[in-house]
């Protein structure tokens, strides 16, 4: 039985062999090796069987591989087509490239130049850290620098509706909050008590069916009974957290004096015009100096709003821009060496535009990648990054960076000038290192006969290495 089945398995292994490649394949699988093999198998000679399944193995994965990686895999079109797709699955996955489009727009708030949020904790690591209630309240009351001043809070809790129980972000926002960004409800009112809450526009679309009737009604959310008064604009969102609904926040709470971290919470201000980041940032620690509520080794950081939603962005494309530099410079390069060599245009220009665009390809790829699903973007209360996520994603970024460089430059001398096909049959000519001087090195051709590139292991021939030559 087990040679009647080897015997099926290298007759379709056969079939799949491209036939510019049938014959030479043929006489390394199917020869005479092949038939002896089967009939010291049928014979039961020892160890035969062990031989037919290895020879059988060999014969199919040198089929495949010869198929696909040479005629599919090796094409321009299968290049071009798996990172086009990659970028498409990736704007599927993401839905619709949610968190780039949420970092490109322009800040809804009423001159956001102005806008800053506030942090304190020691000069080490980054650390950022928020306010308790009585300290934001001597900014509020004594500060000279800001216009106003606002605490807020987010987490997750529970809305009750039809559908059974869902999960959202909420935010607890203190007195003025919404007056300091300079933004209000696009429909209904703000806030007016602490049985009220505000829902974003997403929220209200996907849970409340963008009903003008449910404002006014009250819903179950984390437990309480809360009436809705407005809905915030399409546009509106703060840092990066995707708020569902915004409530009046409930008094500090009573924590023991060891864990007074737990109290904490963000603080936004407005700065008065003519007030510099600098001068806002020393004026408030000596605020909490003379108040005796300044911690020891502590600073104060007022960090513009736009600065922390922008960062990420601002940062990983200029990393990709200047990848994008360094792939036009090279391809630039080239195109000029090889009409040095003497080369047309038109093969020059296709050749390395075909490397521009399958190096962009996978780079773009990247880039969406870290920025939808790295939290690369995911900001903290204060406004920091969560701990180890930001390093992370910059070392995962710039790894796939070089990775992809290397992939490129390495793949670009393998293919055909003129069909950007993978050049197969490779000819070993010398053997390197044996004899002084001697001439060694490979040479492979293009499946389709329009030329070869030979490179050169030894001095001599180093001249004509990775020199493209075209058949007639």
């Amino acid at each position: 039985m087990l040679p009647l089945v080897c015997r099926g398995l290298v007759w379709t292994a056969e079939k799949l062999v491209p036939a510019s490649a049938r014959d030479e394949w043929r006489e390394e699988y199917s020869g005479q090796l092949w038939q002896w093999t089967l009939d010291a198998a049928a014979a039961g000679t020892g160890d035969s069987r062990f031989a037919l399944k290895s020879h059988t193995r060999r014969a199919v994965r040198s089929a495949l591989r010869t198929r696909f990686c040479a005629e599919q895999f090796g094409a321009p079109g299968f290049c071009l087509g798996a990172g086009a797709f990659l970028i498409v699955l990736l704007a599927v996955l993401s839905g619709g490239l949610r968190v780039l489009r949420h970092v490109t727009p322009s800040l809804s708030y009423r001159d956001p130049q102005q806008v800053v949020v506030l942090a304190q904790g020691p000069p080490f690591f980054g650390i950022r850290l928020g306010f308790r209630d009585r300290e934001a309240e001597v900014f509020r009351t004594r500060a000279h620098s800001l216009e106003g001043v606002a605490t807020y809070m987010w987490g997750n809790t529970v809305f009750q509706s039809d559908r059974g129980y869902r999960e959202i972000v909420a935010a607890e926002t203190g007195p003025q909050f919404f007056n300091v960004l300079g933004v209000g409800p696009s429909l209904g009112t703000g806030l007016d008590g602490p049985d009220t809450f505000l829902a974003s526009y997403d929220f209200w679309k996907s849970h409340l069916g963008a009903s003008r009737a449910a404002v006014g009604e009250r819903f179950e959310i984390g437990g309480r009974s809360l009436r809705l008064t407005g809905v915030m604009p399409r546009s509106f969102s703060f840092l990066s957290a995707p708020i569902a609904v915004w409530t009046a926040a409930a008094a500090e709470p009573s924590v023991d004096r060891r864990r007074w971290q737990l109290a904490l919470r963000g603080a936004v201000a407005r700065l008065r015009p003519g007030v510099s980041q600098e001068a806002a940032e020393k004026e408030l620690r000596q605020l909490l100096v003379d108040a005796h509520l300044a911690r020891p080794n502590f600073s104060v950081r007022a960090t513009p709003i736009a600065d922390l939603v922008y960062r990420p962005a601002r940062s990983y494309a200029s990393d990709l821009l200047m990848s994008t530099s360094l792939i036009l410079l090279w391809a630039g390069f080239n195109i000029f060496r090889d009409r040095r060599r003497g080369a047309s245009w038109r093969m020059t220009g296709h050749f390395w535009g075909f490397f521009v665009v399958k190096t962009m390809q996978p780079l773009i790829a990247l880039f969406l990648f870290v920025f939808e699903f790295g939290g690369v973007t995911q900001l903290g209360v204060t406004g920091g990054v969560r701990p180890g996520s930001g390093p992370l994603g910059a070392w995962f970024f710039y790894s796939g960076i070089v990775m992809i460089l290397i992939w490129a430059w390495r793949d670009q001398p393998g293919r055909c000038r003129v069909c950007l096909r993978h050049m197969r049959q490779p000819l070993r000519i010398g053997v390197p290192g044996q004899i002084l001087l001697e001439t060694a090195g490979q040479e492979v051709m293009c499946p389709r006969g329009h030329g070869s590139v030979y490179t050169t292991a030894s001095v001599l021939g180093a001249d004509m290495s990775d020199r493209w030559m075209g058949f007639p």
